[in-house]
Parts: C-alpha cells; sequence; structure tokens
C-alpha cells in the first residue's frame, strides 16, 4: 500500500482532520478507511461534544497502527536464531543485531502493507459489484415502470454488465462474482430484445450478451451455477427460435434441463415453458399443449406464478389453433386474458401484465376474426392498438412496443375489412405494411424482420383482393412467394411458418390469381 501522507489542512504538525485526508493518507477511499475503524481498529479520534462530531487523526498513530506489536515483530527472527546449531548472531555486534531485528521489522511491516493492499483491493471489488448489482436490480425492476426509459436502461445494463465481467476474468474472481456478471448479461439481453416487456429488439446484440453470460457459469458445478446456466439456455434458445434457428433450440433445452436438476418450482416452470414455445415453433403441437396445460395447472399463486400460468395457457392456446381446435384455443387464449387482466389489477407495479394484457386482446380478436366474429373483435382491437401507439409515443426508441404497434395495427385493420369497413381498413393495412416494409430495410437478412413483412403482404393481399383490386393482391402474393422461398433457402422457414402463412397465401391465391400463382410448395 502506498501511504501519500498528503493533503493535510495544516502541513508539518502530522494531524489528518477529516476522513478525506485519513483515506488520502493511506490511498484508499472514505468507505474503506470507515471500515477499518469498525472492523480493524484503526485509531481515528472525534472532537467531543458534538452531535455529527468531526474526526481527525494523527499520522504517528496510524503508522504505528500499520506494523505489529514490537514483541511479535522480535519473536519470530529470534526463535529461528536460537534454533539454528551455530547461531549466527553470537559474537555478533549490537549495531549488527540491530540491523537483524530492523530487518524482521522491514519484513513484517512489508507484509501488513501487502496484507492491507489485498484488503483495499477486496474492498474496492466488494464495492464495484454491489454498486453494479445494484445499478442492474434498479433498471431491471424499477426504472422499466417509468416510460421513456429503454434505451438508458440498456446502457446502465451494459454498463453494468460489463464492470462485472471485467473483474470476473481476474483469476482470483470468485464464484460467486462470475454468477453476478452472468445475471447481469442475461439481464442485459432482456432489455435487448424480448416481445414480453420494453426492449430495443436488438436480437443479435441479445444473443451475444447470453452467449458471454452462459461462458461465465458453463464450469459452475454449485446448485446456484447450474440453476442460473439453466434459465440462460432457456433464453438463449426462445432467442434462437424466434430468430429462425429453431433446430438449435432443443440442444439448449436439454442442456437447461440437466442443468435444472433439483430446481425450485418457478424455474421447472421456465423451463417448460420453454420447451412448449420451442414446440410450437417446430411444429410438435400435442407437446406444446400438455406442457402449458402442465404450467398453467400448476403454477404459484403470486405474481411470477400468475406469469408462468398465463404464458401456460397461451402455449396451449397456441397448439390448440394451429393443430386445427380453433374454439379450444379461443377459450385457452381468453382464459389467459382473464388471467392477465386479473394480474394488472393485482399487481399494479408489475409491468408485464400490462403488456401480457394488450398482446392477449389481440391473440383474442384475431381468432375472433377467423371464427367470423369480426364486430365481437374490434373493441378489443382498437383498445389494443390504441394502448401500444400510447407506449410507443411514450418511447420511440421502445422496438419491443414498436414491433407490436405494428401487430396491432394489421390486426386491426383485418377487422375493419371483415366487418365491411373497407376504406379504413385499406388504410389501416397500409400504415401497418409500410412500417414493416421499413423495418425489414434495415435488416434486409433478418428472418423475423421477413416473416414480419410477409404476414403484412398477406392480410393487404386479401382485403384488396376482396375489393376488386385482384392485380394489386397478386403482386403482393408474389412477393411473398419470393419471401417465403429465401427463407426456406436460408433454413429460417419454420414449421410454425408453414403451418400459418401456406395456408393463407394459398386461399388467397387460389380466389384471386390461381393461374398465376399456383399452389406453393416449400
Amino acid at each position: 500500500m502506498k501511504v501519500k501522507g498528503n493533503g493535510r489542512t495544516a502541513p508539518g504538525d502530522g494531524r489528518l482532520r477529516s476522513w478525506k485526508e485519513i483515506a488520502s493518507y493511506f490511498d484508499a477511499d472514505e468507505r474503506t478507511v470507515k471500515r477499518w475503524e469498525v472492523s480493524r481498529g484503526l485509531p481515528v479520534h472525534r472532537v467531543p461534544g458534538a452531535a455529527r462530531a468531526p474526526v481527525y487523526a494523527y499520522e504517528a498513530e496510524l503508522a504505528a497502527w500499520l506494523r505489529p506489536e514490537p514483541e511479535a515483530i522480535a519473536a519470530e527472527p529470534m526463535a529461528g536464531l536460537a534454533a539454528a546449531r551455530s547461531p549466527p548472531w553470537r559474537g555478533m555486534t549490537a549495531l549488527g543485531l540491530a540491523v537483524l531485528m530492523g530487518l524482521g521489522i522491514v519484513s513484517a511491516q512489508g507484509w501488513m502493507r501487502a496484507e492491507t493492499q489485498r484488503q483495499v483491493a477486496d474492498d474496492r471489488v466488494a464495492d464495484v459489484r454491489q454498486l453494479a448489482r445494484s445499478q442492474v436490480e434498479a433498471l431491471s425492476d424499477r426504472l422499466e415502470m417509468q416510460p421513456g426509459t429503454v434505451r438508458l436502461r440498456a446502457g446502465l445494463a451494459l454498463e453494468a454488465a460489463q464492470v462485472l465481467g471485467r473483474v470476473a476474468e481476474l483469476p482470483e474472481a470468485s464464484p460467486d462474482l462470475r454468477r453476478d456478471a452472468a445475471e447481469a448479461y442475461r439481464r442485459l439481453a432482456i432489455v435487448q430484445n424480448t416481445t414480453e416487456r420494453p426492449s430495443l429488439r436488438e436480437r443479435p446484440a441479445a444473443r451475444a450478451s447470453l452467449e458471454k453470460a452462459l461462458a461465465l457459469v458453463a464450469e459452475d458445478a454449485s446448485p446456484s451455477g447450474r440453476h442460473l446456466r439453466a434459465r440462460i439456455l432457456v433464453d438463449a434458445a426462445r432467442q434462437a427460435a424466434a430468430d429462425g434457428a429453431a433446430a438449435q433450440a432443443p440442444a439448449m433445452l436439454k442442456a437447461a434441463a440437466e442443468a435444472a436438476r433439483d430446481a425450485p418450482p418457478a424455474l421447472r416452470d421456465e423451463l417448460l415453458l420453454g420447451t412448449a414455445e420451442i414446440a410450437n415453433w417446430r411444429g410438435d403441437y400435442p407437446k406444446a399443449i400438455a406442457l402449458g396445460r402442465q404450467v398453467a395447472a400448476s403454477a404459484a399463486a403470486d405474481a411470477e406464478g400468475s406469469l408462468h400460468r398465463m404464458r401456460g395457457l397461451e402455449a396451449a392456446a397456441e397448439g390448440l389453433y394451429y393443430s386445427g381446435d380453433k374454439a379450444a384455443g379461443l377459450a385457452a387464449y381468453q382464459a389467459a386474458a382473464t388471467v392477465a387482466r386479473s394480474g394488472a389489477a393485482r399487481w399494479p407495479d408489475e409491468p408485464r401484465f400490462r403488456w401480457a394484457l394488450l398482446r392477449h386482446q389481440w391473440n383474442v380478436g384475431t381468432t375472433l376474426i377467423d371464427a367470423g366474429l369480426a364486430p365481437d373483435a374490434l373493441p378489443m382491437l382498437r383498445e389494443s392498438r390504441d394502448g401500444w401507439m400510447a407506449m410507443a409515443k411514450a418511447d420511440p426508441e421502445d422496438g419491443a412496443v414498436a414491433s407490436w404497434v405494428r401487430i396491432a395495427r394489421m390486426a386491426y385493420g383485418q377487422a375493419l375489412a371483415a366487418a365491411g369497413r373497407t376504406d379504413p381498413a385499406v388504410a389501416e393495412l397500409a400504415a401497418s405494411l409500410a412500417d414493416r416494409r421499413a423495418w425489414l430495410a434495415d435488416k434486409p437478412g433478418n428472418a423475423e424482420r421477413q416473416r414480419s413483412l410477409t404476414i403484412g403482404l398477406q392480410s393487404m393481399s386479401d382485403v384488396l383482393g376482396q375489393v376488386g383490386r385482384s392485380a394489386e393482391a397478386c403482386a403482393l402474393l408474389a412477393e411473398i412467394d419470393g419471401m417465403m422461398q429465401r427463407m426456406a433457402a436460408a433454413g429460417s422457414l419454420t414449421q410454425l411458418d408453414r403451418d400459418s402463412m401456406l395456408p393463407l397465401r394459398d386461399a388467397t391465391a387460389g380466389r384471386f390469381c390461381p393461374a398465376a400463382l399456383p399452389k406453393l410448395d416449400l
């Protein structure tokens, strides 16, 4: 430790008159020297008679505090000398003995200083770790409730994760510290990309953050390390599937299941939900239905459990709808919407319920359109659209909200068209389609954006065909064909894409341009 001995208000008197000057003497921070006073007896004095008395210390006392007791200093070298067969000190002058003992004192002082340096380093690591953890928790739990903060939260999350990550790379970094860093990167991935809460919708960045998180706990065999690794793998599998890489997800889920043995119920539910969602992406609807129902039936009654129950109902609804049981799918969507509405009322500070309610209004509304009940769908789809647009206005940088605006506007346009209100329907769909084109133009090879535009093209072509604009409808369908063929060639066309988009494309083409656009075989 470098003892500075500077910064005094009265040079030469050996008195330090504040915590700042005492900390400067040791080249440490104020929090550290305050901790030393309590835990290690650092000699600090206070002016008597004041409620918040000023502190002071003497350099001589601080220097003595650094040295061990003289008896302890002398004991070790003298014991070693007495044990020698021919003691080297025999016949030495008093000066020689003094030099020898002085060397012992210097050695002890060096050891004490090394120990102090280690304590300072440990304290600073602890301070950095606590600061970064507090920052991660604040941005995840409190700032999320404030509109217009998604870019700020992403920046804070990145900074905290990088700070923890750098410290975690040190050879002496503890497993706890590496787990803290991994959790910071996992939370960073959430704010970088998710459709379930505010995010930037930057999927490649999110996947990169999850890779860093996984590397930090890849070899951690402790229960907490394994469970964190399972959460990271489930998140990574969901990101991969939505990014058109569903084939990568099963291996991640298998590794997550191995890591999640003896996991608490909440983590087991998270693993089951991730597996159900991937099963839907891959077209294994019976598996998705069974797992979704299992979670919905057994989830806890607290806020997190209610969110799990809602997601379980949604996973089952998706499987039921796309396997052909649309009535049962509608009932499951409606049950999920009920859980979301109840949760939003019971836990108003949990923003995920508000998000889920707007999303499930869309789920129920679009399923009602398919059932021929467009007039019933219009009110809830309008409420969903207006809710997303209000959130987008509050934070234009929230990419997840912007994505939902595109989705909700298209659904509302579809409902208007099905209810016979074609002019406002075309206007609503045109706005959604233009937004989807611009979104894809920014990243032309992105599977999620290609999927989004394909769905928008399908919806607009269907309405245009119904109002007699068949040539325009067929041109949009031809654009769909090219898009889906490119996705298939890239390996990003999932079974869910085939089951959801191809039948609609074939039905519209069969009505308005059967000769020009025969059934598409992918």
